[in-house]
């Protein structure tokens, strides 16, 4: 294979030798590069750098109106170019911080990412839903009709603004997780980082959201229980990013989805069932992601689930022994969907409630199998799940 440089009237410097470099730079060993320039006495300057170099100088012809010096390189590739048809198993340390496709130079620094193996992270659907995460934002100062919430009774604006205060706090925790983990994500594996980026986004997005309804009305946000802390805490320490997603996505945020569905469902005004229609269609992207990330590393590596299982567990004896469910937030949510605080409306609210976990119950032990768990152990997987919803 032979390139051809077309110096013309460079003259020999800095930038006639910054061309030369990058050609040699570029090429394969043994390759032939030749050199047209208008200058006819460069021969020997170009044996000297070769001979510097490690490269070998062929030869020297006059052209037309020019001269051709070729030359050929001898010395070791200092760009290995990757399979570019396939995401390959293990990123190259080689890479650093540059994205999937690029071609690393050796000797470059090795940042040894702890999340290197495609099947820790991978999901066959990131590119997807990192598109439709971008299809998908909203802005929560525009979209959302602040003046149009009404005033509700005490009993409802205090019940709402406890609410929104959980759900602040949870979307604090889905933010946090995942970007603990971004730096230890191999560039390689370019879209991981991009899509938990952009849940990243959406959460950040959802506090705002959340912090407003609450403040809405005048009240604000009220009162965080250790309930819902230490369930969260749980959450926040897990170091290992498989179990991690599949606690958060798959398990926490599932159930958040459905709680929002009934918050949704329950609450009266259209600002504040438009809020979180949009959170909610949010939070179904990041479940998406996590169910198939967790589907094809138990695929893959079976033995997952075990570990699956056992970091559930211990979550729930953690939980059992410290706390159980929220209180403040129970009744609250029994106060929304009964419309208000007299006894009869909060027994309705709370018999709606009760139906709510059952449905939680069900629709994780669902999304469990779709991941390929056993049905016996996903019914049982679903019932440890903690209290706290998410």
């Amino acid at each position: 294979m032979s390139n051809t440089l077309f110096m013309g009237d460079i003259p020999l410097g800095k930038l006639f030798f910054l061309r030369l470099e990058n050609a040699f730079l570029l090429a394969q060993c043994e390759e032939v590069i030749e050199i047209v320039s208008d200058y006819e006495y460069l021969e020997k300057d170009l044996i000297s750098w070769c001979a510097y170099r490690g490269e070998r100088f062929l030869q020297k012809l006059p052209l037309k109106h020019c001269y051709s010096y070729t030359l050929k390189k001898q010395s070791h590739n200092r760009f290995d170019r990757l399979q570019q048809n396939e995401i390959l198993p293990i990123a190259p340390e080689i890479m650093g911080l540059s994205a999937g496709g690029s071609v690393g130079e050796s000797a470059s620094p090795q940042y040894h990412f702890a999340l290197n193996h495609k099947d820790e992270i991978w999901s066959e659907n990131i590119q997807k839903l990192y598109e439709d995460s971008k299809n998908a934002q909203w802005n929560a100062s525009v979209e959302i009709d602040w003046n149009a919430i009404p005033q509700y009774n005490p009993h409802l604006e205090f019940a709402l603004a406890q609410i929104m205060t959980y759900l602040v706090e949870n979307e604090f925790s889905a933010l946090y997780i995942p970007a603990q983990f971004i730096p230890q994500i191999a560039p390689y594996y370019t879209e991981v980082p991009l899509l938990l980026s952009s849940i990243i986004g959406d959460e950040a997005r959802h506090i705002e959201v959340f912090i407003k309804r609450a403040k809405a009305t005048g009240l604000g946000l009220q009162y965080s229980t250790r309930t819902t802390q230490q369930s969260l805490w749980t959450l926040f320490r897990e170091q290992n990013y498989f179990v991690s997603s599949f606690l958060l996505h798959v398990m926490g945020e599932g159930t958040f989805v459905d709680l929002l569905h009934f918050l949704e469902d329950f609450i009266m005004d259209a600002p504040t069932k438009k809020l979180l229609s949009l959170a909610r269609k949010d939070e179904m992207r990041h479940v998406s992601y996590g169910m198939q990330h967790i589907k094809q590393g138990i695929s893959l590596h079976p033995q997952k689930i075990q570990v699956l299982k056992e970091a559930v567990l211990k979550r729930k004896n953690y939980l059992d022994e410290l706390s159980g469910e929220s209180t403040l937030l129970l009744e609250s949510l029994a106060v929304v969907a009964g419309g208000g605080g007299e006894p009869y409306e909060i027994k309705r609210g709370f018999e709606a409630l009760e139906q709510l976990k059952i449905k939680m119950e069900k629709n994780r032990t669902k999304r469990l199998v779709e991941c390929g768990i056993d049905e016996e152990l996903a019914r049982d997987l679903s019932k440890a799940h903690t209290p706290n919803f998410m």
